[in-house]
């Protein structure tokens, strides 16, 4: 167990305050459904022994059965409902958190910001949606039947309970050093998915400066890590299984046995010389199985919890980084925003991404910022956002110090990076960000062709990051909440990358409209821009070229 698996641990049980009722519902659900299963299997083997044993058939006892075995699967259904939802509420908590913080950290680009966001809250969701209640299934169910088992026959509740203990303490040995693998995984998956997404953008340049061969090495080793260490989160999972079903099979083999030996008068028993039930054993032998369902969907779900504290261990130094105080006086009106002499390297980076540029922003208007992939344009952009530090020369805004003009930029600008972010809940949510709604609120007339596609109009529920919506679609949300939640400065990286035409023409009005009222800086390949922009910045490869 790693030394930093409790805390870990500590602040994802916190996590779980925000779905408590959905939890509560889903407990209730559970027990109910075991109630209703074990009903069905007493009616059932009581049906079954009768007929075998005398002979003689009770339809109504069938049709107990049955109902019951249909209410067990409607509180299932329920059970699992209220589980996925407890796990999407504190999610998309984690995510409303984690959003903001990625668009300020400063050692992540939009594209590893993107992947982090995915990756990190896709990893966290089992532990909350199954992890959490399979394990308080397991303890509810296993109670039950134990408790049940005790009444009926001790030595079956006994070879049950020994089960219980064992196959835990099994899982937990095969857990020791899980939670470092499943890190090390999670770790080369953000790394290396960015790269190979910025080798694949650059694909061109690479063919053009003759790199092609050295670049295909060098993703080549890095798959081929990424493959090991995939392969070994595999291992543990398969382990887990390997284990458990072992203890399954010897534990329901012995109970079998046991029951037989009963039966025919072999194995002494409580009910020895006096004629067994065979009712009770049928009922004991269906029950049995049941009680290694949620074991076994407990265990199934052991690496969920692996992957987790994982997320939570890289996660938790980006939420609780203490912040700079920022200055008093924020709220100054918005003049003028220079850049001079700026140079930026990324931390333990000797290579700077740019290199002495100088450039003045007005009031409002547009700017375009343009280069090839890599030219360093979406690190401009974070610093004219605030979210970088320039390391060498000024960034000024009203003729303020950096460090008071980056608290102004952090304040008053909104940001809009290549990958659209979308919260879970409603769209009517995404644009407003918040609960409450009067249902009369304005919205840009462009979101019309969104809403008229969708059945449930602006009460859309969107999750996984709008993947109910369009790539077009997801940059238009986007950009209909930055023009709802106005600011001085409005940034926009790529807008329109891989959108088609009539999109591109629509957000490219959008964004000269903004422009009037507001200073709006762009960074895209999209040519359309150049005609409407009242200035260009020109970037290659870090350099700031002069535009003809």
């Amino acid at each position: 167990m790693s030394a930093k698996q409790p805390s870990a641990s500590g602040w994802l049980s916190k996590r779980m305050a925000v779905a408590r009722r959905s939890y509560a519902v889903a407990s209730l659900c559970t027990l109910l459904s075991a109630a209703s299963f074990v009903v069905f299997s007493w009616y059932l083997s009581r049906f079954a022994a009768l007929w075998l044993t005398n002979g003689e058939l009770h339809p109504e006892m069938l049709l107990l059965a049955s109902a019951f075995l249909t209410g067990r699967y409607i509180f299932a259904h329920l059970e699992s409902r209220s589980n996925y939802r407890a796990g999407s509420t504190i999610v998309a908590d984690i995510k409303k958190e984690l959003y903001p913080v990625l668009l300020q950290e400063n050692e992540l680009d939009s594209t590893s910001g993107a992947l982090y966001m995915t990756k990190i809250t896709d990893d966290m969701k089992p532990y909350f949606a199954f992890f959490i209640p399979y394990s308080v299934a397991t303890a509810v169910v296993s109670i039950l039947l134990l408790v049940i088992c005790f009444f009926l026959e001790k030595w079956v509740a006994l070879i049950l309970m020994v089960s219980l203990f064992v196959i835990p303490v099994q899982m937990a040995v095969i857990g020791i050093g899980a939670e470092a693998i499943h890190k090390k995984h999670t770790g080369l998956f953000l790394k290396y998915s960015a790269v190979f997404y910025n080798r694949l953008k650059t694909v061109g340049e690479i063919v053009n400066l003759d790199n092609l061969l050295p670049q295909y090495r060098f993703l080549s080793r890095k798959s081929e890590e990424l493959n090991q260490a995939t392969t070994q989160v595999m291992r543990v999972a398969i382990l887990s299984s390997a284990v458990l079903e072992l203890f399954v099979t010897i534990a329901i083999a012995a109970i079998s046995i046991y029951l037989g030996f009963s039966l025919m008068g072999i194995m002494i028993g409580p009910n020895y010389g006096k004629g067994y039930d065979f009712g009770t054993a049928l009922f004991l032998l269906t029950i049995t199985p049941y009680f290694f369902f949620y074991i076994r969907k407990f265990v199934s779900a052991y690496h969920d919890r692996n992957k987790a504290l994982a997320a939570a261990d890289l996660l938790m130094p980006l939420l609780t980084r203490t912040a700079e105080t920022p200055p008093a006086d924020l709220d100054e009106t918005f003049d003028h925003f220079t850049l001079s002499g700026l140079g930026f390297a990324y931390p333990d980076s000797p290579v700077k991404v740019l290199h002495n540029i100088s450039q003045h922003f007005p009031k409002k208007g547009l700017v375009l910022v343009k280069g090839i992939s890599g030219s360093g344009k979406s690190t401009l952009l974070k610093i004219c956002a605030g979210s970088l530090a320039a390391h060498e020369g000024t960034v000024s805004v009203n003729g303020r110090d950096n460090t008071w003009s980056r608290h102004w930029l952090k304040a008053n600008t909104a940001y809009m990076n290549q990958f659209p972010f979308i919260f879970d809940g409603t769209l009517r949510y995404n644009l407003l960000l918040k609960k409450e709604t009067t249902g009369k609120e304005y919205f840009p007339n462009f979101l019309q062709q969104i809403v008229a596609k969708k059945e449930e109009g602006w009460e859309t529920l969107l999750s996984h990051n709008g993947r109910q919506l369009s790539g077009g679609e997801r940059q238009l949300v986007t950009l209909a909440r930055m023009m709802l939640h106005p600011q001085p400065v409005a940034i926009l990286d790529e807008p329109t990358a891989n959108l088609d035409a009539g999109t591109v023409a629509v957000i490219l009005q959008e964004i000269v409209k903004m422009a009037e009222e507001r200073l709006v800086i762009v960074a895209s390949h999209e040519p359309r821009f150049e005609a409407v922009a009242n200035s260009v910045l020109n970037l290659n490869w870090g350099e700031q070229m002069a535009y003809a």
